[in-house]
Parts: C-alpha cells; structure tokens; sequence
C-alpha cells in the first residue's frame, strides 16, 4: 500500500466510524458528549466530539519497547513493519503534543513469512493476530529511527496544524511510522494526518523518521 492509498484508506476508515457512530446514537439514544452547534444534523453528528481515553498513553517508542518484547515471543527474528496510532476525535492540539496514546504494531518474520498486529494500551502489549505476508520493500533497521512521536506532531501543528485545527473545530489525528522502503529512497518515513469528518478535508505531513525533515506537506479537499 503507497502512501496515497493509505491516506485515502485512513479518511475512509474515519467517515466509517462516523457512520457507525451516528448509528449508535440513533438506536442508543443521546449520549453525554461535547457538540459544536450547527444548523445542519448531519454536520452536527460529524462534529460530535469524543471523550478522552481513559488509558494513560505513551510515545510511540517507548510502547515499542512492550511490543518489542511481545514480538520477540511470537518469532525471534520479528522486525517491525510499521507503527500506528489515532487520538480521540476533537482532540486539542495541547492534548496531541506529548505524542502519548495507545499504539498498534506490525511486526515481520521472514522465517515465519507472517506478521503479527500487537496492540500497546498503557504499558500492556497483546498480539491481537497473525498472518501469511510476502515482504516486497526492504526492511529498515529501526536503529535509524530517531524522532518520537510528539516530535512529528509537533512539526505537524507548526507546518499548518494549528491553523487547520482552528478552521476544522473538530478532527482526528492519525500517526504512522514506515519502516518498510515504500518510496525507495532508503528513508524510514512519518506520516501525520490531521482529517475532518466534517468535509472530509486532510492535511498530512510525511517526515524522515532519522532526521526530521518534512518529506511532503499535502491538504486534501481544498
């Protein structure tokens, strides 16, 4: 999956939830949630903002170091593939800056020819499944990955983050760290996305997971 469809494929996920969400409220009846008011229901649903987790998070590599580990039990050559997470919808941008929340890997094994998907919530790592995966792109050495996650979010807040979380009201954060050579550049690769189930407008930064430079800078529904 390239970097686009996996854009699109995140801004499809949210409208998804969304729906479903909407859904639940319907059947459910109303819940104690925080609302932007707004002359149109549909917009108001969208803009229904979700509480705060109530799992402590932590940055991206330090649930590593668990997942790490769990990895370890399920094959011992297990590399990491990739490493995502999605804050809480109308999350502020101060609430988004220490970069802590739970945290989803994918993890390798070329002797097993498999990966396995563990979740990190607090401290606690679970391997949720396990499949068949045929490995294209090499695999970088995550020696090389130097910048945490409230690293990127914050190159992400001052590249227009701010600005597009004051116009948006409400959006949703998603992080994914790559270390599969997707791009064939030889960079292990950040990629932030801040998206509005609103319009479905998505502003997303792709950065190098060494060094810290912006790679690309994309806003989708202008």
């Amino acid at each position: 999956m390239n970097r686009l469809e996996w854009i699109l494929g995140i801004v499809l996920v949210v409208l998804l939830i969304a729906v479903a969400v909407v859904s639940l409220l319907f059947w459910f009846g109303p819940r104690q949630t925080a609302t932007v008011q707004t002359q149109d229901p549909l917009l108001e649903q969208a803009l229904k903002i979700e509480p705060t987790s109530v799992y402590e998070g932590n940055t991206a590599k330090v649930a590593y170091a668990a997942a790490q580990n769990e990895a370890q039990v399920w094959q011992a050559d297990a590399e990491l593939l990739n490493a995502s997470a999605t804050w809480p919808q109308g999350a502020s941008a101060q609430q988004m800056l220490d970069g802590e929340t739970s945290w989803g890997f994918t993890f390798y094994s070329p002797s097993a020819q498999e990966v396995a998907v563990i979740s990190v919530v607090e401290d606690e790592a679970a391997l949720i499944s396990t499949g068949p995966h045929t490995q294209k792109n090499p695999v970088l050495n995550v020696s090389g990955w130097n910048l945490d996650s409230q690293e990127v979010i914050r190159s992400l807040l001052e590249a227009g983050g701010n600005d597009f979380i004051n116009q948006e009201q409400v959006t949703t954060l998603t992080t994914a760290l790559f270390t599969d050579d997707q791009e064939q550049n030889g960079r292990m690769e950040w990629q932030a996305s801040l998206i509005s189930l609103a319009n479905g407008r998505a502003l997303t930064l792709r950065i190098d997971a060494t060094s810290g430079e912006i790679l690309d800078k994309q806003t989708i529904g202008d």
